[in-house]
């Protein structure tokens, strides 16, 4: 029996992710080439099968990808169901009263049982002492940023996971942090890659499993 649709329906794109490169690197062009065709069958639903090393090589990319889907699947449906939720406060007999609006520290109107309000100098703040940098302003476009990661279905909690799990994150680490900067963990896809799970790198995952088997 065929395992479940590997792709949601309808999706026509995926993530792979920049530091895929310290894996690739270590496989000469044959090797490479294998684990390409691999990653793109199974994307499309083919379910492929291949010989031992690229299936290694390939299992970290695979278990990145099923969170990919999964955060993707999670955020859909929250859109589906707020837009559930308008239609059907527009679509009753009595419109509702429009909730009271408050305004936030950066002067936006925002609704008071928005419990996802960013406290940017807070954030701001969070950001330098977990990573030992000085960030002394975060710009108009970069706060947009993160409203629009809001209104898309992510939450606070995700953006903190985010900076936490690249905290203890290896690469990152030897890196001194240069890349963490506000506008970095403003963006879907760093918030798609750290925000669930502590991060290993795929170079960390093979050897591994190498090492367990």
């Amino acid at each position: 029996m065929l395992n479940k649709q590997l792709m949601a329906k309808d999706k026509k794109s995926f993530l792979l992710y920049a530091d895929l490169i310290h894996t690739i690197e270590k496989l000469n062009d044959e090797q490479a080439g294998k684990l390409f065709k691999h990653v793109l069958r199974y994307v499309n639903d083919q379910h492929p099968e291949s010989d031992q090393f690229t299936e290694v090589v390939f299992e970290p990319i695979k278990q990145t990808l099923k969170r990919d889907l999964e955060k993707y699947e999670g955020i859909r449906q929250r859109n589906s169901e707020n837009a559930k939720k308008r239609w059907d406060a527009t679509a009753c007999d009595r419109i509702p009263n429009m909730p009271a609006v408050t305004k936030n520290a950066d002067n936006d109107s925002v609704n008071d049982n928005d419990i996802n309000i960013i406290d940017f100098q807070s954030l701001l703040d969070i950001l330098q002492v977990t990573f030992k940098r000085k960030f002394r302003v975060m710009n108009d476009k970069v706060k947009r940023s993160y409203k629009a990661r809001i209104k898309e279905g992510y939450t606070i909690d995700d953006i903190h996971n985010a900076i936490k799990n690249c905290q203890a994150n290896a690469y990152h680490k030897d890196n001194n942090y240069q890349y963490c900067t506000p506008e970095f963990f403003s963006r879907a896809d760093i918030l798609d890659k750290y925000a669930d799970r502590t991060i290993v790198t795929e170079s960390d995952a093979i050897l591994a499993h190498l090492k367990n088997n």
